[in-house]
C-alpha cells in the first residue's frame, strides 16, 4: 500500500498540469478564417485546382504582420473582422492568458480559488515526495502494513530535535513553508494584490497564508501521505532515544517559511518593482535577477505552470 500511495502522490502533480489547447481562429460569424487568406485579388475559381501563384498568395497574406493582429487583435478592426483574442478563442472553463484579462482579474479579483490552490498543492507534494523516493533510506521502509507503521511513527511525535541537519531544518523547510503560503497567495485574489507594508489587509493575507502553510506542513510530516507514512520517519528512534519526528519541522515550516515569503514581499517591492523594473531595460536581465532574489516565489510560479519571474502586475 506505501508503493501505491507514493506512486500515487506523484502521479497526482503529473496529472495536476492542463492540457493546453491552441486556440482556433474564428470570424464574427463563427466561420473558419481560412478563406480570409485569399484577398480578393488573389481569389480564384471554385472549378480550378489552386495554382502555383495561388498557394504564394496565400502564404503572403498569412504572413503579414496585419493579418495576425486582426486575428488577435479585434478591438482595433470592426465587427465584422475576424476575431481571435485570448478571451473569444478560448475554450469554456478554461482560464485565458490574454494580458488585458490578467490584468483585469488581478485588479477586481476577491476569490480564492480552491481548484488551483488544490492542484499546485498536489504538484508541489509530488515533487516532494518524489525527491524522497530517490533516497535509499525511504525505500527501505516502504514495505511492512501501512496502518500499523503510520500509527506507530506518529505515536512517536515528542521533542524538539531530531537530529537532522541545520539546513535541512532551518533553510529547506522553510523554504517549503514559504512556497505553500505563496501558492495561497497566489489563488488569493485579495492577498496577491497587497504589498509589503503596515497595511492591515497585507498582514491579515500573510497570517491566512501561514495557517494554509501549517496545515500542509502538519500533512507532510504526520498526514495519510506524509513521511510518517510513507517512510516510516519517526518509527525508528535514534540511539540515545531521541524521536526522529519532533515539533521542529512543524513550527519551523510555516512560521519562518511565512518570514521568508514576507522576506521575498519587501524584495518585490523595494528591490525589483522600485528598482530593476525601473532600471535595467534587458528583459532576460531582469528575468534572471527577479528568479534569483524571490526563489520560492519563483518555484510557487511554476506550480501553476508560468514562468519563474512571472508577475500579474507587469501584465499591461
Amino acid at each position: 500500500m506505501k508503493h501505491f500511495l507514493a506512486a500515487l502522490a506523484i502521479a497526482l502533480g503529473c496529472l495536476a498540469t492542463p492540457a493546453q489547447e491552441v486556440p482556433s481562429i474564428k470570424n464574427a460569424g463563427g466561420n473558419d478564417t481560412v478563406g480570409k487568406l485569399i484577398s480578393p485579388t488573389e481569389s480564384r475559381s471554385a472549378d480550378r485546382p489552386p495554382s502555383a501563384t495561388d498557394e504564394i498568395g496565400m502564404l503572403r497574406t498569412a504572413f503579414r504582420p496585419e493579418f495576425f493582429k486582426k486575428q488577435f487583435d479585434p478591438q482595433q478592426y470592426g465587427p465584422n473582422d475576424a476575431i481571435g483574442s485570448g478571451t473569444d478563442a478560448k475554450n469554456e472553463g478554461q482560464e485565458s492568458t490574454d494580458p488585458d484579462d490578467v490584468k483585469t482579474r488581478y485588479l477586481t479579483d476577491t476569490k480564492f480559488h480552491w481548484k488551483g490552490a488544490l492542484v499546485q498543492s498536489a504538484a508541489f507534494l509530488a515533487v516532494q515526495h518524489g525527491f524522497r523516493m530517490t533516497e535509499e533510506k525511504t525505500r527501505s521502509e516502504l514495505d511492512g502494513p501501512f496502518f500499523r507503521d503510520w500509527k506507530e511513527s506518529v505515536a512517536n511525535l515528542r521533542g524538539w530535535d531530531d537530529g537532522g541537519k541545520f539546513f535541512t531544518n532551518y533553510i529547506a523547510h522553510p523554504m517549503q513553508g514559504a512556497i505553500t503560503s505563496r501558492i495561497f497567495i497566489h489563488n488569493s485574489g485579495k492577498s496577491l494584490r497587497q504589498e509589503f507594508g503596515g497595511s492591515k489587509p497585507y498582514w491579515s493575507s500573510r497570517m491566512k497564508a501561514m495557517a494554509w502553510s501549517a496545515l500542509w506542513s502538519l500533512q507532510f510530516e504526520i498526514g495519510p501521505i506524509s513521511e510518517s507514512s510513507l517512510g516510516n520517519v519517526g518509527q525508528r528512534l535514534h540511539d540515545d532515544g531521541r524521536s526522529r519526528l519532533t515539533y521542529l519541522d512543524i513550527v519551523i515550516t510555516p512560521t519562518v517559511g511565512t518570514g521568508l515569503a514576507i522576506a521575498e514581499d519587501m524584495i518585490d517591492k523595494y528591490v525589483l518593482h522600485g528598482w530593476v523594473e525601473r532600471k535595467i531595460h534587458n528583459k532576460a536581465l531582469r528575468n534572471i535577477i527577479s528568479g534569483l532574489l524571490t526563489p520560492t516565489t519563483s518555484f510557487a510560479n511554476m506550480m501553476r505552470f508560468h514562468s519563474p519571474w512571472y508577475r500579474e502586475r507587469l501584465q499591461k
